[in-house]
């Protein structure tokens, strides 16, 4: 059966050449007459979500008819930014007044891992000043997010307006890159994985994206890092993109502690 995805996607004058579903590139109908190279498939649909981009003039929205999903919005917890914690970055070679600038800090929380309450490190996910998501970390690296809340980029507040942006893997490599002295990064939220990856928080922020023209990719070394790295090369265009190589480190923390912040900004500049 046609979806009303497919509908309203042709109604826009999207040429979809009668896929009924899936993801594709197409002609946009916005641009494409205008360019030079007028068959440059540079619109991005996904049938299935309704999503549409193009990645030449910045066109793109949601056909999507069903109703604007309800988030759970996190409890304010106040997190305190202790000794234990500063000295636990601290061995990471990041400092206070980044963990102040990102509002990191330390709170009790249960995590399901080891059936009880740990002391975790908050790291605190923001769209437009408010907590949208929280990411929790304990000791012995066990990871929560809260139930039901937004996906949505680590550190998202700091692209905006700002035609540059670096794309991480991690909120550890952000606060790295920020001792750099770069703060326009973002994390993704969940890592990468040999399978398919969930990117259902680029779909919640694309609209972040419309005004970048310099994407640096400076995720993990390794398998998982690199297939997400093509996917994002994917979903934001090759000609967004640029990539970042570690040399013999797996991410831009460990290259911060191995080389030194001078090196680290200017191994991804």
């Amino acid at each position: 059966a046609i979806s009303m995805n497919y509908i309203k996607l042709i109604e826009l004058g999207i040429d979809l050449r009668n896929q009924t579903s899936g993801e594709t590139k197409c002609i946009c109908p916005k641009c494409s007459h205008k360019r030079k190279n007028k068959k440059d498939k540079c619109l991005s649909v996904n049938i299935d979500t309704g999503l549409y981009n193009c990645h030449n003039c910045g066109w793109g929205g949601n056909a999507n008819f069903s109703k604007k999903k309800e988030y759970t919005v996190p409890v304010k917890v106040h997190a305190n930014v202790t000794d234990r914690v500063i000295g636990w970055f601290k061995s990471r070679k990041i400092t206070e007044p980044t963990l102040v600038h990102w509002k990191i800090g330390e709170s009790m929380e249960y995590m399901p891992q080891v059936e009880n309450k740990r002391r975790c490190i908050n790291f605190n996910y923001h769209r437009e000043g408010k907590v949208v998501n929280v990411k929790y970390r304990d000791a012995e690296k066990h990871f929560k997010m809260v139930q039901g809340a937004e996906l949505i980029f680590y550190g998202l507040d700091n692209i905006k307006n700002n035609e540059h942006c670096y794309i991480v893997e991690g909120e550890m490599d952000v606060c790295a890159i920020h001792e750099a002295g770069i703060s326009n990064v973002i994390s993704v939220p969940n890592g990468a994985t040999l399978k398919t990856n969930n990117l259902d928080y680029l779909d919640n922020c694309i609209d972040y994206f419309e005004d970048k023209t310099k994407i640096i990719l400076a995720v993990d070394a390794d398998e998982p890092g690199t297939m997400l790295r093509q996917e994002f090369i994917r979903r934001l265009g090759a000609e967004n993109c640029y990539l970042v190589d570690f040399a013999d480190c797996k991410d831009a923390n460990e290259y911060l502690v191995k080389h030194g912040e001078d090196a680290l900004r200017s191994a991804i500049h």
